[in-house]
């Protein structure tokens, strides 16, 4: 024990163990010190490992002792806002293409506008989008629907040529085909012409088998009150209808009753009149049947875009309107955006349902569906044309 003191006692009188026990002396009493900030440092790692590039981009900010830190955390803030709007800017386009219907696929369009020039992207790339996919879509639908309409009338009019060729024993077979394939109406009208067409033509021969049975034959007349009655009854423009009646009186029988009798070769050429007359009148049924049938198509794409809604350029131009008629029925209230779109959609809505009601009478009244109001004059071809091109501007043509 003396000995430990006396070494102890000596390492005293020596300057670096001396220096030594200061040092050491100095560490244990700054020890809780140095505990305590690198706990804080821990937790604000922990924090920082928490937050979003923009809330540790403030976080440095507000740490910043230079500007030139200032300036690298406002910097990083920047990136970091323009990155997240980047980001929110997927999202919301993930959330336009997912969405159901063109009205919320607008609304998040509009939204994502608004981030784009957070995040330094030109808004003008964005507005518009929805319209342009729509417009795409209609595209597509309007290639098909005239392919199809263009594939249908060739249909109709192959239908229409081989019909009266098709030998009689597959007849039932060719119509059955035909009507299940979609054409039954076609079929209904060449059925009713056939019958005009195969009554004409047994009375023509009975005349021809009595003028050659008639040792005469100078006395049978020929059968122009069966191709009177044809003529009449068929669905043909009604000019075109009195044009064939008149060729028909032009072809002169003699007066049996008087004692007339057909002069050589008179009887042969009023024979062949009648029959081109016939084949001109079947011509045209076909060619009415096709032009029926077209209208037909018109009234069916009508009624299935009476069932859409109106587009968005119709929209935009019906909001300065809209915009008024909600100012003149609360005068002391300032509308809402919300409100003048609505508004706007149910004038854009009833302005083409109200034009397409307008064709759609108009086209039943071509078909003989319907009468129109007695104020509106009978459209001849031109304004048939202008009708036409109005409907097709109406379902994007």
């Amino acid at each position: 024990m003396a000995k430990f003191s006396q070494t102890f006692l000596q390492g005293l009188l020596q300057p670096s163990y001396q220096e030594g026990l200061f040092t050491a002396a100095r560490g244990i009493g700054q020890a809780p010190g140095l505990q305590r900030q690198q706990q804080q440092q821990q937790e604000e790692m922990q924090k920082l490992r928490g937050m979003g590039a923009v809330e540790r981009a403030e976080f440095m900010a507000g740490r910043a002792k230079t500007p030139e830190e200032l300036m690298q955390a406002e910097a990083a803030k920047t990136s970091a806002v323009k990155q997240s709007s980047l980001e929110s800017l997927r999202g919301l386009e993930a959330a336009r293409q997912a969405a159901k219907t063109p009205e919320e696929k607008l609304r998040i369009e509009k939204i994502m506008a608004r981030v784009a020039v957070q995040a330094g992207v030109d808004p003008s790339t964005i507005a518009g989008r929805t319209q342009a996919e729509q417009d795409a879509v209609d595209q597509r639908e309007l290639r098909q629907i005239q392919l199809s309409d263009k594939q249908r009338q060739q249909q109709e009019a192959a239908i229409t040529q081989a019909y009266y060729a098709v030998p009689e024993k597959s007849r039932e077979a060719f119509e059955k085909n035909a009507e299940q394939s979609g054409f039954g109406n076609v079929i209904d009208e060449l059925r009713e012409d056939k019958k005009r067409d195969e009554l004409f033509a047994l009375e023509l021969a009975n005349a021809s088998t009595q003028a050659k049975e008639n040792a005469a034959m100078r006395k049978a007349p020929l059968p122009d009150s069966e191709l009177r009655a044809r003529i009449n009854e068929s669905n043909i423009d009604p000019e075109l209808k009195a044009q064939y009646i008149s060729e028909l009186n032009d072809i002169k029988q003699p007066d049996f009753e008087a004692g007339e009798t057909w002069n050589p070769g008179e009887r042969k050429l009023a024979e062949e009149a009648m029959r081109s007359l016939n084949t001109a009148v079947r011509n045209e049924v076909g060619r009415e049947i096709a032009r029926k049938s077209a209208i037909r198509t018109d009234i069916r794409r009508l009624e299935q875009e009476l069932t859409k809604g109106p587009s968005f350029r119709d929209i935009e131009a019906e909001k300065a309107q809209a915009a008024k008629n909600l100012s003149t029925y609360n005068p002391f209230t300032q509308p809402s955006e919300e409100d003048i779109e609505a508004e706007a959609y149910r004038l854009a809505l009833k302005t083409k349902q109200d034009n397409i009601e307008d064709l759609l009478k108009q086209r039943r009244f071509e078909l003989g569906e319907q009468p129109l109001p007695k104020e509106v004059p009978e459209e001849d071809e031109e304004e048939t044309t202008e009708l036409t091109t109005k409907a097709d501007e109406i379902v994007g043509l």
